[in-house]
């Protein structure tokens, strides 16, 4: 009875002990989202409790989004030629040993022989023409889909799998933290723009209605200036009511709160994954499994921001 009891209090401690770590872990990523998204933030009342859970819900997407990403695939010079999914994504083994010479250089110095890392990639694809076999037929000039990988970047470089994992899932939090301060900056954009539209129209205004007392003292007045003024003061009132609404989604530092909440508490929204899956052939043509001739299968993932920007991205590992 007493073993039990002793054994009952040491998993309570460690329970709160993990819950205090848990806790410190998030309110650090609350202040680095903060950080990133609009340091006013920090004068919104109970910002920390507010962001706490739309915070968690966003860091639980990015390990899951991580932990999704196939990989990693071995990059060696030796084996160029002989691995297709490795030469399906390289123009040539001299390509593929310049991007890696390049990541070995940012990487930082530590032990081990081996980097992991993320690799991203633009996927493009073009039409080409050539022979098809069907059955004992050969067709001739067959439209096709030829796949190629350009602009390869390699990021998250690390000793050990885990470590580049965990530099992806900061960056895929910084990534939403980065669509938000450019949606609350382009707001402030917005309204500015406003603020500068009221202030030309308002000269205009004055300038017409100033023209328009000169010239009635020594001629009839003028229709054609009247019209003016009255477009303009319609002008001035819908500009007017622009920036009421502008303003108003910037109005406190729990308005500018809002937009970071918003963007946290639904990642899914603005970083996408998709799996990747293609069947190529020798020439990067895409097949399909009913096809004659030797295909092999390149399972990669897509991540898009804001489903604009869009990379084929897969984990590496490679000699450092």
């Amino acid at each position: 009875m007493f073993n039990s009891g002793i054994m009952w209090l040491r998993q309570e401690i460690d329970s709160r002990r993990r819950n205090r770590l848990r806790r410190q872990v998030l309110l650090k990523a609350v202040e680095e989202v903060v950080e990133i998204a609009d340091p006013i933030i920090r004068l919104a009342h109970r910002y920390r409790k507010t962001l706490l859970p739309s915070v968690e819900t966003a860091m639980g997407y990015c390990h899951h989004l991580v932990n999704s990403i196939p990989g990693p695939v071995r990059l060696q010079r030796q084996t160029y030629v002989d691995d297709p999914v490795v030469k399906a994504l390289f123009l040539s083994v001299e390509n593929m040993e310049t991007i890696l010479q390049q990541a070995r250089t940012n990487a930082a110095p530590g032990e081990g022989k081996e980097l992991f890392a993320l690799l991203i990639m633009t996927k493009t694809e073009k039409i080409v023409y050539g022979h098809k076999q069907q059955g004992e037929m050969i067709l001739r000039d067959v439209p096709m889909q030829a796949v190629t990988f350009i602009d390869h970047r390699i990021i998250a470089q690390a000793p050990d799998l885990q470590a580049t994992l965990s530099q992806l899932e900061q960056r895929s939090l910084e990534l939403l933290a980065g669509v938000a301060m450019e949606k609350i900056a382009s707001l402030r954009l917005n309204l500015a723009e406003l603020r500068e539209r009221r202030a030309r129209l308002s000269s205009m205004h004055r300038i017409l209605c100033g023209k328009r007392q000169t010239f009635e003292l020594l001629a009839q007045p003028d229709p054609e200036n009247a019209a003016k003024i009255y477009e303009l003061k319609d002008l001035l009132s819908e500009t007017e009511k622009d920036i009421e609404s502008a303003r108003k989604d910037l109005e406190t530092p729990d308005d500018t709160l809002e937009h970071l909440k918003r963007i946290m508490a639904s990642p899914a929204d603005t970083l996408v994954h998709r799996e990747q899956s293609l069947r190529l052939n020798w020439m990067n043509i895409i097949t399909e499994d009913r096809e004659e001739g030797e295909s092999y299968q390149v399972n990669l993932a897509e991540l898009s921001l804001s489903e604009e920007l869009k990379r084929s991205v897969v984990l590496v590992r490679f000699d450092r």
